[in-house]
């Protein structure tokens, strides 16, 4: 029950760095280091089919450029966090780090089996090396807390991805 086990109080956070190493944010906040799901917790459900893509240019946008210097990717991207039932704030953090071009690789985001971002284009949004942030709301009844990443592109492109998800309990 590490998940759980990390609940010492209302609210609570699970921070995760994708694709990256364990990370301190400006605000002292700990950004945990990507890792495969394992029962009562959290992580990736299908670490193995993806890839990591890494820079050292310098990010716009954030004051927190290497939490954006990593980006976990692939054809799909599941993540799963076992959490206490509520209301829940999703954070997904994103720069595209790699294409310099437009419509290059685009992306459907479901939350809790709910599509929240369709034919989603980080390039198109913001550019290249540039931080973007999307914030969404979503309810947890079964103790179970899910987010995929689908990417939409031609075959052999890797449109899934992004640089970091918090999850934050909102309401008990």
């Amino acid at each position: 029950m590490a998940a759980k086990a990390e609940i010492s109080g209302f609210p609570f956070h699970i921070r995760i760095n994708l694709g990256g190493k364990e990370y301190e944010d400006f605000k002292g906040k700990i950004w945990h280091a990507d890792k495969a799901y394992t029962p009562d917790s959290w992580g990736c459900l299908n670490l193995p089919e993806t890839d990591v893509l890494t820079t050292t240019d310098p990010i716009s946008n954030t004051q927190d450029p290497k939490l954006f210097q990593s980006v976990r990717m692939g054809e799909e991207m599941m993540y799963h966090f076992d959490v206490p039932n509520g209301d829940y704030k999703v954070r997904i953090l994103f720069a595209e780090i790699y294409w310099e071009t437009g419509s290059a690789e685009q992306q459907d985001v479901y939350i809790q089996g709910k599509r929240v971002l369709r034919a989603f284009n980080i390039f198109d949004e913001v550019g290249h090396d540039a931080a973007l942030e999307k914030k969404f709301r979503t309810k947890v009844k079964n103790g179970k807390l899910e987010s995929k990443f689908v990417g939409r592109s031609l075959p052999m492109h890797s449109g899934a991805r992004a640089c970091a998800i918090e999850v934050s309990l909102v309401s008990g």
